[in-house]
């Protein structure tokens, strides 16, 4: 009996032929139709061939994560129920401390959760908030407006991506008398966890407390690698890169000198922390020396 497969440069097509034959597929001239079996093997090839064309299209950050033009339609992927793992009866006292809980939850199973929409405000309602995954609804082109009119904008030649899937996870929160609580109003995702979130710009926000530690020990004239260090130090879970290290330094200069020159932002530290030094100038009062 001779078969026909689809070339795949990725599967030895006899393999997968054998192993079928092995489980359980037990090739009959009289009992099983040559069709059957070409359809089988083909189905395994095309997965492959799916899976490999996802992941090259992946993001650097969340492998296998959907960014262009999907090869698989949104419909048939497989749906991840995470319902029982954000199920909780606990009252949050504040809504810091809520979503602080979503998003270490969400983090723990590799998902990013992000705020879809908050009513805290509204005079006469009750508060509530809606959380939903990042990968949540469809990219919006960006239309630029001007008097409150569209205006065209020339198309960009280059091709992007978008991680957004229409993932429909959704969590609903609610403040009542004694705090806050959360409902799980749809826990599956349409898309596999990331494999890791490190490089994430999301996931690698630095709190406020950390924030503060980068800018303490930057004063000290720690070096940014070893800021980086003590940060997952103190936090095993953190996923901060080193170019956030950068980012949050240069804020901080940034605001340290206010509009200040480079020599008025130097003499003014050497004031602070009580340096002795000596400056001379000339008529126009630009300073020619400093000792």
């Amino acid at each position: 009996m001779e078969i026909s497969i689809a070339s795949s440069p990725s599967i030895d097509k006899q393999e997968i032929v054998d192993s079928l034959i092995h489980h359980d597929l037990e090739l009959e001239d009289h009992t099983m139709d040559t069709m059957e079996v070409e359809k089988q093997v083909t189905d395994v090839v095309v997965t492959e061939q799916k899976l490999q064309q996802e992941v090259l299209q992946g993001d650097t950050s969340t492998l296998g994560s959907y960014v262009g033009p999907s090869t698989i339609p949104t419909s048939t992927r497989p749906p991840y129920d995470y319902t029982e793992h954000f199920t909780t009866e606990t009252v949050f006292p504040s809504d810091e401390a809520l979503v602080d809980w979503i998003r270490c939850t969400g983090k723990q199973h590799r998902f990013i959760i992000v705020i879809k929409g908050s009513e805290k405000c509204i005079k006469n309602r009750t508060p509530r908030m809606r959380f939903s995954c990042e990968r949540s609804g469809k990219y919006r082109p960006f239309v630029k407006k001007v008097d409150g009119k569209e205006v065209a904008v020339k198309k960009r030649v280059r091709s992007t991506g978008t991680k957004k899937c229409e993932c429909p996870f959704e969590l609903k929160a609610v403040k009542g008398n004694d705090g806050w609580t959360v409902s799980v109003h749809n826990g599956t995702h349409n898309h596999p966890p990331a494999v890791y979130l490190e490089g994430h710009s999301y996931a690698g926000r630095l709190s406020a407390e950390q924030t503060s530690t980068v800018v303490d020990l930057s004063v000290a004239l720690v070096k940014p690698r070893e800021i980086l260090t003590h940060l997952k130090v103190q936090d095993p879970e953190n996923v901060t890169s080193i170019k956030t290290v950068y980012n949050v330094r240069q804020k901080y200069q940034v605001i340290e000198k206010a509009g200040k020159s480079q020599m008025q932002h130097l003499l003014d530290r050497l004031e602070k922390y009580k340096y002795v030094h000596w400056t001379r100038g000339n008529e126009t009062e630009n300073v020619t020396e400093l000792f």
